[in-house]
């Protein structure tokens, strides 16, 4: 899984880098929170979004749907939250010490770069059986692939 702020270099000029520093810990935090919570592994932090490791597909998607109701109820009681971007792709990697790398890293990277603020993108694959509803698929070629994949939106509300 990644994830990205949307728009986190809009918001550090509109905030100033104070306030913003304040906003990045809360978010840091509580993605943290829930990445423990679903049994996920920090991998590593990317200055303003996270890729995150899971046992299981299904780990990773109720993660994602639980960051973006975090979220969202946070813009509901506090007024604002920043709009992150998630997206989720199973797929083999090979592992070097606590990094990852290969294919499908790039994939579930270019996977979230797809996704507005608020969605949470998904290779159908991985989402297919998940307990989470879906969209119909879609067919993109990601960036730096030859080969086209089918991605879903996965509904959080």
């Amino acid at each position: 899984m990644f994830t990205d702020i949307e728009g986190s270099t809009n918001l550090v000029e509109a905030l100033g880098d104070e306030a913003w520093q304040g906003v990045l810990r809360w978010h840091d935090e509580t993605l943290r929170s829930l990445f423990a919570e679903h049994e996920g592994e920090e991998v590593v932090g990317t200055g303003d979004g996270f890729f995150v490791g899971f046992d299981s597909p299904d780990d990773a998607l109720a993660c994602a749907v639980a960051i973006q109701r975090r979220l969202a109820e946070q813009r509901r009681t506090q007024g604002f939250a920043p709009k992150v971007r998630i997206g989720v792709h199973e797929a083999g990697a090979t592992q070097v010490g606590r990094n990852f790398s290969g294919k499908g890293v790039h994939e579930a990277a270019r996977i979230a770069a797809l996704a507005a603020g608020g969605e949470i993108f998904s290779s159908k694959a991985t989402a297919a059986d998940g307990r989470f509803p879906i969209s119909e698929p879609r067919t993109v070629t990601l960036r730096g692939t030859s080969e086209p994949i089918e991605i879903v939106t996965v509904d959080w509300g």
